[in-house]
């Protein structure tokens, strides 16, 4: 996108559509482009200045016009204003509200309290087989026998394995204590090598990645909590049920609105991503990665009011010479 700053009233009047998934308005976080609020609306729902998005993603005009679906926003780390009683207010001064004008609800983060701290509750999709890893032993390392359970939980559909980045296990412990020690599914780990996949140098062929879902926490929450762990690699798929992580020396995030069979269809151009949608199917064996996850609330239907992150976006964003 183009740098430069461009004016509230001129983002208000050209009426911007575009839908986020709720989030904490204290914290940078990211968020796609789809149906449903304009700049105004957004910054009221997250307690934010339509000035701050703009300028936390140096929009101008044109850039403005030109935004699609699946193209990625930041939404700053601003502190909302208070009235005289303490309250959040909007950028003119009155509560924060909807654009129906109801009072915006409270962002839903599915954050608890972990209720077994250390201890990863591990379930392996293709074959069912279940664990409860304790993460690190008494001198504060990870555990060999951690290690090795975890090798097994990630092996490959044809049974070969690899050893397990003992970081991608602490990635893990953090994941699991902050959604309240929830089941982590995985579903898929280490896979060998073939020169069909898509990335040919990717972490999982050397039990650096994997691709899991939280029990009972939407994908784009798990998505935006790795997202603010350090030296992460984080990879969203909107048209699949997973969420791809691994350990690398500087942070990464991309998006492929790809199914499965399908060639990646990354949100840009040059993304560090780590596989493609089909890279995932690997064998009878392996659980179909558009399957449904368990205990999580269905997405709406298309053409629902809400927001749709599946709706594919062009294949990469506008780039500064266009």
């Amino acid at each position: 996108m183009r740098r430069g700053l461009t004016s509230i009233a001129s983002i208000v009047a050209l009426g911007v559509v575009i839908g986020l998934c709720p989030a904490v308005a204290t914290a940078d976080v990211q968020h796609t482009i789809g149906k449903g609020h304009t700049i105004q609306a957004i910054a009221n729902r997250y307690r934010v200045t339509p000035k701050s998005i703009i300028e936390a993603n140096r929009l101008t005009d044109r850039d403005v016009k030109r935004l699609k679906i699946g193209d990625v926003l930041t939404i700053p780390k601003v502190d909302p204003p208070k009235d005289a009683k303490g309250k959040d207010k909007d950028a003119k001064g009155k509560p924060g509200k909807e654009p129906n004008g109801k009072a915006a609800a409270k962002p839903t983060t599915f954050a608890a309290k972990a209720k077994t701290p250390g201890v990863i509750h591990i379930r392996r999709a293709a074959s069912t087989e279940e664990a409860d890893l304790r993460i690190t032993d008494k001198s504060g390392k990870i555990a060999p026998t951690t290690l090795k359970s975890m090798e097994k939980m990630m092996r490959a559909a044809g049974g070969a394995s690899h050893p397990v980045e003992a970081r991608l296990v602490s990635l893990l412990g953090i994941v699991s204590n902050h959604f309240g020690s929830r089941k982590i599914e995985v579903i898929s780990g280490f896979r060998p090598y073939t020169p069909t996949q898509y990335t040919q140098h990717s972490n999982h062929n050397h039990g650096k990645a994997i691709d899991f879902r939280v029990v009972g926490v939407p994908n784009e929450v798990v998505r935006d909590f790795c997202r603010t762990l350090k030296n992460v690699g984080c990879g969203y798929y909107p048209n699949s049920t997973f969420v791809h992580m691994d350990v690398r020396e500087t942070s990464a995030f991309w998006i492929d609105y790809s199914k499965p069979g399908e060639p990646p269809r990354y949100n840009a151009a040059n993304v560090e991503a780590d596989e493609g949608t089909s890279d995932v199917q690997s064998g009878d064996a392996h659980p179909g990665a558009n399957t449904a996850p368990p205990d999580v609330t269905p997405e709406p239907a298309p053409g629902s009011d809400t927001t749709n992150e599946s709706d594919p976006p062009p294949a990469t964003k506008p780039s500064d010479e266009d």
